[in-house]
């Protein structure tokens, strides 16, 4: 059994929510990407079950709607090799022109026609977006693609990992995409009320 932030024989996973990482022995309970979003303030432990959340939210998403677990009491499944070369974190020379005078970066699911799931990331969210549904992107054109996750992070390294993360996610644990769209949701609704 795998637990979320408690050391076990067989391996822990991050404390951050939602993220299945396993992580390499620390003492802090998080993968290395969100051990540096802590370290860089744009993260921090949620006030009512110690997971740690984006630092604008008061709570983590389970919290605010209700399905709070404390750090060690979740459980996934084993993580997934990091040794696939199907999941290679991309970069290109043309980005670190833009990148410079970026404080931002986004990394987005969007739900396509055909069911399946594209997992991409970029610093200019609503263009690429437009991108996506004037057919401008090869793996996309023609089904209907619809922005139904997306997280911001401080850094392309950042942006870049998670999307090779969530794309071995979607590939084996489809489910674990659809829990976090269901919950990204449930918190734009909640929010939307205020």
């Amino acid at each position: 059994m795998v637990t979320r932030g408690r050391n076990q024989s067989s391996g822990r996973v991050c404390a951050y929510q939602d993220c299945n990482v396993r992580t390499s022995g620390n003492d802090h309970y998080l993968c290395s990407q969100h051990y540096l979003a802590a370290r860089q303030g744009t993260i921090t432990k949620c006030s009512k079950c110690s997971n740690f959340k984006p630092v604008r939210y008061p709570l983590c998403g389970d919290c605010f709607v209700g399905n709070s677990k404390p750090v060690g009491s979740r459980q996934t499944s084993p993580a997934i090799s990091e040794t696939s070369t199907k999941y290679v974190v991309e970069s290109s020379p043309a980005w670190e022109r833009g990148d410079a005078n970026s404080s931002y970066f986004y990394v987005y699911i969007l739900r396509l026609a055909n069911g399946e799931f594209y997992v991409g990331q970029t610093r200019e969210l609503p263009e690429r977006l437009s991108e996506h549904r004037d057919g401008r992107v090869a793996s996309t054109k023609g089904k209907s693609p619809e922005l139904v996750w997306f997280t911001e992070l401080p850094s392309r390294e950042e942006a870049t990992k998670l999307e090779a993360e969530l794309k071995q996610i979607r590939d084996h644990e489809e489910r674990a995409i659809r829990r976090m769209i269901v919950r990204f949701h449930s918190l734009v609704r909640e929010l939307a009320r205020e």
